[in-house]
């Protein structure tokens, strides 16, 4: 649910003089259901606490001493102190900072500071999973379990990925419609003789796409990319992409979290991989080629930003031929807002499963 203090936090959290933009007024949609990044799995090593701002309000992700992820609402239920903010891992439970209580992998106090019996009390877990490099966590307006997952993409023989995280005023819908506006390839990204090998394509929370593109280049001829794009909801956008110029194929993957009404929290990747020549000399070569083409790859994607930042949602476009299946996908787009009556489920289910 958006709340209202969250636009007056944004609106009053700048300089007197400076006035937001429309589209930070504006939210252009609701929260979405679905799974929605809120680290790299590499940020997360076991023992690590980190806090994370998601749909409003806090998180807190830790990785047990054994390797299990975990993604809690942030407050004791003892006196209510913030567990991102000193809370630690202890084995495979999480200590408050604040009276040393202990809560264990289902979420119940396990321990006192104090060495008493401990109350019945528990934390309020959020479904969580480790997927493709990246903590997801479900969200549901009406508090409703998983009805989906994310589908696990190899990475074999590719090295690590390039990475960026950016935050910018936008909604995930508006990111992932990105992937179906065929017309903006030109105009935004330079790319010509665009042949749709693939049409839009939907199974549930899942879409497909794929098309080849040419980019002109300062020497040679152009260089032919093959893209097949799959999306899992509006929080995971993965691209096999294959550049036969360069005997090379590449994967990208786009995430695109709601950290508050009008902003999201974008993690970005992108890794090569080299197909011809020895083994030994392929991984080097990998390597190489991703750390080099890495920021080309970021800096094309980042061409969108200021279009997204400073643009609104318009219900009913008028649409022109060449401008791509828009309009499948609004109608595809539609299964991940519950109704508006659902939209305090979540608060309800929370409050009930940590027994207040």
């Amino acid at each position: 649910m958006i709340r209202m203090h969250d636009i007056v936090y944004r609106v009053h959290d700048r300089r007197p003089s400076e006035l937001p933009p429309l589209a930070e007024l504006q939210p252009r949609r609701p929260y979405p259901d679905g799974w929605f990044a809120v680290a790299f799995a590499d940020e997360l090593p076991p023992g690590r606490v980190l806090r994370r701002r998601f749909m409003g309000e806090d998180l807190v992700v830790y990785r047990t001493r054994n390797g299990v992820v975990r993604v809690v609402e942030p407050y004791c239920p003892h006196l209510g102190a913030h567990l991102g903010h000193g809370g630690r891992v202890e084995g495979e439970a999480i200590v408050c900072p604040f009276h040393h209580f202990a809560f264990g992998l289902d979420g119940a106090c396990v321990r006192t500071g104090y060495g008493t019996r401990p109350p019945i009390a528990r934390l309020v877990l959020r479904e969580a999973r480790e997927a493709n490099g990246a903590i997801l966590v479900w969200h549901h307006a009406a508090g409703a379990a998983p009805t989906w997952e994310v589908a696990r993409r190899p990475m074999d023989g590719f090295p690590a990925s390039f990475r960026q995280v950016s935050t910018l005023v936008d909604h995930p819908q508006d990111i992932v419609e990105n992937a179906v506006d065929i017309g903006h390839i030109g105009p935004i990204h330079g790319y010509r003789n665009v042949r749709l090998r693939h049409p839009f394509t939907t199974h549930g929370p899942v879409f497909t796409i794929a098309a080849t593109v040419e980019r002109a280049m300062p020497l040679g001829d152009p260089l032919e990319v093959a893209f097949d794009i799959v999306v899992d909801g509006f929080g995971h956008l993965w691209v096999d992409a294959s550049l036969p110029r360069l005997r090379a194929e590449a994967k990208f993957q786009v995430m695109a979290t709601p950290i508050d009404p009008c902003r999201v929290e974008l993690r970005y990747g992108v890794a090569l991989r080299v197909e011809r020549g020895p083994a030994s000399a392929r991984t080097l070569a990998s390597r190489l080629l991703t750390v080099a083409l890495g920021p080309l790859f970021r800096r094309d994607t980042e061409r969108d930003f200021p279009i997204w930042e400073h643009k609104i949602y318009v219900e009913q476009p008028r649409l022109a031929k060449g401008d791509g299946p828009l309009m499948a996908f609004r109608h595809w787009a539609q299964q991940f807002y519950s109704p508006p009556a659902a939209s305090n489920g979540r608060q309800r289910a929370a409050a009930i499963s940590s027994g207040r």
